[in-house]
């Protein structure tokens, strides 16, 4: 039988290679693919990313808007002018002496300044003061469950692409293995010492590690799409590779603990409890639109007729507002301001709820993956000694070269996943003070340089 049929390695490398330029085309014409590292990466985010921009910018219109309520209890003053046509001639002022009577015209132009201060306004100017006030510490806090939110994004990627190289460094070993083992079984076919469906098996197994190897670039392409989206920008961003940690994870993963202190003081719990405080005062403006409105004018007006000698005269005084009915539309804005402010309560329980469950479940993730990965490492250890006791048990013929690649395909694989529940351990803690709300560019370097 000609061994020629046998020569797919080569053929199937230059198909990969194909594959491999065809996939990262686009990538080349815009340039050399940029890396970052992570601190570079979580400082631009920071700056660049348009979902942080824009809650900031959402900050600083809820500050304004604070001292847009305050103004209500301060004195306006404004400056009107005008100018009438009148049929028939009119008095230019009034008329301040009996049978003294002012000029008149048919053309009259005036203008007045006026100050008004509010005295009495039932507390609606205060409770929109509230209000606005609570809305900025809601701003707030949507801007930092965004910053977190963020933090944690970068972070992932950066973990990520190191479980992709790491599985990448494994797949490639097995790849290189198999690859040696077929050169010496080509030799042993032309001797005649094995079949051709030995070297053919050999083969399949090399073809399906590198079928996976393409799958860990095309992740890895990915995740530098996700990457640039988080530092907001449009080309590809691939993590630059950290520095190892030395020993086993920092220290901070054998201390997850649910505290009620981060629970209270978590970005989702504040915007819960802001939102509370701002219905509260929606509620106490409501209850004011019942009470009458006070305040005091002070007006100077001048007046002229055509010819634009002007008059001035000044007049003070107090006015008084007493609603008394409007159609409904005072008890109905009461129910709904209630209704509101018992949703916001229902709301704030619901954060803490959520607060706290989220982080037992990240807890209790952290600590099954480090268990799960304790027994794995033994069982990986095990699995090592057993693949080398049967690679030398094929050495001596005793059993079939199909039973040892299935062998030591499961050793691969839960190598594989012994890694993947280290990452998966990390991801737990990054998660875990993400949704606390303390996680920080310097924590997020520290959790990611954890990893064995």
């Amino acid at each position: 039988m000609k061994q020629t049929k046998f020569n797919f390695p080569p053929m199937m490398r230059r198909i990969a290679i194909f594959i491999f330029i065809a996939g990262f085309l686009p990538l080349l014409a815009r340039g050399e693919a940029e890396s970052i590292s992570l601190s570079q990466a979580l400082e631009t985010a920071l700056g660049e990313n348009p979902s942080i921009k824009a809650s900031t910018h959402q900050r600083e219109a809820a500050r304004a808007r604070v001292w847009e309520a305050k103004s209500g209890f301060l004195p306006q003053l404004s400056v009107t002018g005008g100018y009438s046509k009148y049929q028939e001639p009119n008095i230019i002022i009034p008329i301040h002496q009996i049978g003294v009577f002012p000029p008149l015209d048919d053309q009259i132009y005036e203008t007045s300044v006026q100050m008004r201060m509010p005295l009495f306004t039932g507390g609606r100017v205060s409770a929109n003061a509230r209000a606005a006030k609570a809305s900025l510490h809601e701003s707030a806090a949507q801007e930092e469950l965004v910053r977190l939110a963020l933090l944690e994004g970068v972070g992932q990627v950066f973990i990520q692409a190191r479980q992709l190289e790491d599985n990448r460094q494994l797949v490639a070993a097995r790849i290189q293995s198999l690859e040696r083992r077929y050169r010496e079984m080509s030799l042993l076919l032309k001797e005649g010492r094995i079949s051709p469906a030995d070297l053919a098996l050999v083969n399949a197994s090399i073809e399906s590690s590198r079928s996976d190897s393409i799958d860990i670039e095309s992740k890895k392409m990915e995740l530098a799409f996700r990457l640039s989206q988080l530092l907001g920008v449009e080309h590809p961003v691939y993590p630059a590779p950290e520095k190892r940690a030395a020993g086993s994870p920092a220290e901070e993963q054998s201390s997850l603990s649910v505290s009620d202190t981060i629970v209270i003081t978590s970005p989702l719990v504040l915007k819960a409890q802001a939102q509370f405080q701002r219905a509260k005062a929606g509620k106490k403006a409501a209850n004011s639109a019942f009470f009458p409105e006070i305040s005091a004018f002070a007006v100077y007006n001048y007046r002229s007729g055509a010819d634009l000698d002007l008059i001035g005269e000044w007049v003070a005084g107090v006015t008084i507002r007493i609603p008394l009915f409007e159609g409904g539309r005072r008890l109905a804005g009461k129910r709904a301001a209630r209704a509101s402010l018992q949703a916001a309560e229902a709301s704030v329980k619901s954060a803490r709820q959520e607060q706290s469950t989220r982080l037992r479940i990240a807890a209790s993730q952290w600590q099954s993956a480090r268990n799960r990965r304790e027994y794995l490492n033994r069982a990986v250890q095990s699995k090592a000694t057993s693949v080398a006791a049967q690679q030398e048990m094929y050495k001596a013929g005793r059993i079939s070269l199909s039973e040892v690649l299935v062998q030591e395909t499961e050793l691969l694989q839960l190598q594989i996943q012994e890694r993947a529940l280290s990452y998966t351990e990390i991801l737990a803690i990054l998660n875990y003070y993400a949704v606390a709300g303390t996680l920080t560019p310097s924590k997020v370097q520290e959790i990611v340089r954890s990893i064995p």
